[in-house]
C-alpha cells in the first residue's frame, strides 16, 4: 500500500546574487495512501520544486513534508522520483538496469533478477531485456523506467513530466499501462504534467498551480471510470474546467502560459 504524504506550509526559496526568490509559496496538501493526484501548471509555478520536497532531495525553507507522518530528512527507499529523461545506465542492459536498484537495496542476486526479470515483463519488454537503451525507443525506454522504479516498491513514486518527449501514441498507451500499474499496486503517485488533459487522464486529484512565485490555485476531483484516455469527450470537458481554472488566475494577475491544441501548455 501506498504511502500518506503531508505537506504543511511547506515553501521553497532559493538565493542567487545574494537575492532570494520564492519558488513555491507555504503550501499545505494531505495526500491519501494509494491515492493518484496529478499536479499541473506552468514552467516556474513549483511543480518540480515539490517533487523535490517529497523525494527529500532539497529540505523546505519553511512548515514541513512528511510520509506517513514520518518527516522528510532526505531520500530513501520509500519514495522513487521518475524525470522526463529515462535516466538509464547506457552502458547497462533493460535487465541490469532494473536490477541496479535492487542490487543498491541489498537484494541477493537470485531474488533480484527475478524481480527485475517480472517487472520487465509487466511493462511489456519481456523480448527487450537484453538491449541496451540506444537499441529502444522512447516509449520502451520510459517502460523500463517504470519497472526500475516498481520494483522496489516504493510507497510514494514521483513522476516528473515523464511522458512529454514522447510521441501521441506511445504516450497514450502509457497512460493506460501507467493507470493499470498503479492500481494493481496501490502506489501513492504524485504525477507532474505541463498537460491538462494528461492530468485529467490520470488523477484522482489535480492540484492546480500557478506561477507568480508557485501557488495552489485549485484542487479539483477527478471522477471518472478507468481506464481514461486523453481524448474521451469526459477528459476534454474536464480539461477546458482546469484550463478555466487557470485563466481565471491569469485575469487576476497571475501569469500562466497558453495550452496549444494538443493539451500542452505553451511556454
Amino acid at each position: 500500500m501506498g504511502g500518506a504524504v503531508a505537506l504543511t506550509e511547506a515553501g521553497q526559496e532559493f538565493v542567487r546574487r545574494g537575492r532570494t526568490r520564492l519558488a513555491l509559496q507555504p503550501t499545505t496538501l494531505d495526500i491519501a495512501p494509494g491515492e493518484f493526484v496529478a499536479v499541473v501548471g506552468p514552467s516556474g509555478c513549483g511543480k518540480s520544486t515539490l517533487l523535490d520536497l517529497v523525494a527529500g532531495h532539497a529540505t523546505p525553507a519553511t512548515g514541513t513534508v512528511t510520509v506517513d507522518g514520518t518527516p522528510v530528512t532526505g531520500p530513501g527507499p520509500d519514495r522513487m522520483l521518475v524525470f522526463q529523461e529515462h535516466a538509464l545506465f547506457p552502458w547497462l542492459s533493460v535487465q541490469e538496469n532494473v536490477e541496479f536498484g535492487l542490487r543498491a537495496a541489498g537484494v541477493p542476486e537470485a531474488s533480484r533478477r527475478s524481480v527485475a526479470s517480472e517487472w520487465i515483463g509487466r511493462v511489456g519488454l519481456a523480448d527487450a531485456a537484453r538491449l541496451h537503451p540506444h537499441e529502444l525507443s522512447g516509449g520502451m525506454r520510459q517502460r523500463a523506467a517504470l519497472a526500475r522504479a516498481f520494483a522496489l516498491k516504493p510507497r510514494v513514486l514521483l513522476m516528473d513530466e515523464p511522458f512529454s518527449a514522447l510521441d501521441a501514441p506511445s504516450r497514450d498507451r502509457l497512460h493506460v499501462e501507467l493507470q493499470e500499474l498503479w492500481r494493481e499496486t496501490g502506489t501513492t503517485l504524485i504525477f507532474v504534467t505541463h498537460n491538462v488533459r494528461e492530468a485529467v487522464t490520470l488523477g484522482d486529484r489535480v492540484i492546480v498551480m500557478s506561477s507568480g512565485p508557485g501557488r495552489v490555485i485549485a484542487d479539483v476531483p477527478i471522477q471518472l471510470a478507468r481506464p481514461r484516455v486523453v481524448e474521451s469527450r469526459q477528459v476534454v470537458d474536464l480539461a477546458q474546467h482546469v484550463r478555466g481554472l487557470l485563466d481565471a488566475a491569469d485575469q487576476m494577475g497571475i501569469t500562466t502560459p497558453r495550452e496549444g491544441r494538443d493539451g500542452y501548455v505553451s511556454i
